[in-house]
């Protein structure tokens, strides 16, 4: 089958720079496994007819050499307009509260009074900021506040056949509290709205179709996108809305058209993909002397898990990828788990699949190497690996960390990448109430996160 693979592709039509298409494209056209056509992209990989770029696929022809450009010297007013920016997306700098003292401020980003005064009065005159005495904040709400009703907002997730929405993850919900906690808070109403992607039709909550023409008093929109598995069709439904609208973008950046992050009136916001929570976990053990890990993945199919072992190598640190391809998410095990018991047992079972899947990666994971610090793609992987060291299945080294910062990573007291679900909830709210004024360009706004040592 990997040789059929192979001679299929090299028959096929095509030229250099064209990409192939996706594993789970090919599985499906040649009924192979995840390890078949991996193998056979190997092959073809090796012999130089094809080359790898890390999150974006596999092209055709050698791959183009990096032109490596001086780097250019960083201004002061660059570097200020940076540290601010990054203050924002970690929501240490909120636009529901004050700016610190300039005092602060000045010694936080080690620059003189005057520089740092000239950079924030600019602010003002752009419209972003606002003063008041001495302090700094960011301009009040410009969204119409309703004279007798509460002012409405649509607020769409995905759904079932019915309308009915259930929660997959602490995450989800911690998204979903925030969001109506920041709705009441600001007095807004909102309107619910599910996506059920069988049909392609938006829902009320009470299975009812609906059209976002049907509310034209809404002042601006709240979207997720979390396990919506087409999420380029869902955006096609806002495409003739005049409100500003904020997405929670949990998908690859590179699947997102240049026409839809154009768009005025889109924000789009990340704090799971990307190499940016690898980078920072990276950063948090190179604080504690770190040099080598052992990387865990039973989602190495993902770009998500494919992106943070490549954010903790940019850091510099050395990396041993202990991790399997054929599964992209816990959803797939959940899928395999199905095939061979009862709907109430998918759970439980799928837990014991990733189980078996994790001793096997451990037990990948050579001599030389025992002791060294485990970095786990997320935090079931993390608790799983702890589980299988209680049952005496493996030996915990002194340090293992995770992603997601979940209930189960307190319990085990493993720190945990959190991805400041709270922040990127404000953001989105802000980006609504105040479209013109938003922090950074038309594109996908970064939320940082940060490790929570336990």
């Amino acid at each position: 089958m990997r040789k059929n693979i192979v001679q299929s592709l090299l028959n096929s039509p095509h030229k250099d720079g064209d990409r192939l298409p996706s594993v789970r494209a090919l599985m499906a056209s040649f009924a192979a496994s995840s390890a078949t056509v991996q193998a056979a992209l190997k092959e073809l990989e090796k012999e130089k007819h094809i080359y790898c770029v890390q999150g974006k696929g596999n092209f055709w022809g050698i791959e183009p050499e990096k032109v490596v450009l001086p780097t250019a010297r960083e201004s002061v007013e660059e570097r200020l307009e940076r540290l601010f920016k990054e203050d924002f997306e970690k929501g240490f700098i909120s636009p529901q509260k004050p700016l610190p003292l300039v005092k602060e401020l000045q010694l936080r980003y080690q620059i003189s009074p005057q520089m740092l005064r000239h950079f924030l009065m600019n602010k003002v005159r752009l419209g972003v900021l606002q003063k008041e005495g001495r302090k700094f904040s960011f301009v009040k709400s410009v969204v119409p506040k309703a004279k007798v009703s509460l002012t409405e907002l649509l607020f769409v997730t995905r759904c079932d056949v019915l309308g009915s929405f259930a929660t997959a993850s602490e995450r989800e919900m911690d998204f979903l509290r925030l969001v109506y906690r920041r709705a009441g808070s600001s007095r807004y109403r909102l309107i619910l709205l599910g996506y059920d992607e069988a049909s392609g039709k938006l829902l009320d909550r009470n299975g009812r179709i609906c059209k976002l023409s049907d509310f034209p008093n809404a002042v601006g929109a709240l979207v997720s996108t979390l396990l919506v598995q087409k999420p380029l069709e869902l955006m096609q439904k806002f495409s003739r809305l005049s409100i500003p609208v904020s997405i929670w973008w949990e998908h690859p950046a590179s699947v997102l058209p240049s026409a839809y992050l154009n768009n005025e009136k889109w924000f789009f916001f990340n704090s799971s993909f990307g190499t940016q929570p690898g980078t920072e976990v990276g950063k948090f053990l190179l604080r504690y002397g770190v040099q080598s890990v052992v990387y865990f993945s039973p989602y190495h199919n993902s770009s998500w898990s494919k992106d943070r072992l490549l954010g903790l190598e940019q850091v510099g640190i050395k990396v041993h990828a202990s991790v399997d391809a054929e599964k992209a998410s816990p959803w797939d095990f959940k899928v395999s788990a199905k095939q061979f018991v009862e709907k109430y047992a998918v759970d439980a079972y799928a837990h014991e699949l990733t189980k078996i899947k994790m001793i096997e990666l451990v037990k990948q994971v050579p001599a030389n190497l025992q002791g060294v610090p485990w970095v786990c793609v997320n935090d079931e992987a993390a608790t799983i690996l702890a589980e299988c060291a209680e049952e005496g299945a493996c030996t915990l080294p002194n340090l293992i960390i995770g992603f997601d910062n979940s209930a189960e990573s307190y319990l085990f007291r493993l720190p945990s990448y959190e991805f400041n679900t709270e922040n990127l909830v404000e953001q989105m709210f802000y980006a609504v109430e105040c479209p013109s004024n938003f922090l950074g360009t038309r594109k996908i706004l970064q939320i940082r996160g940060s490790v929570v040592e336990k």
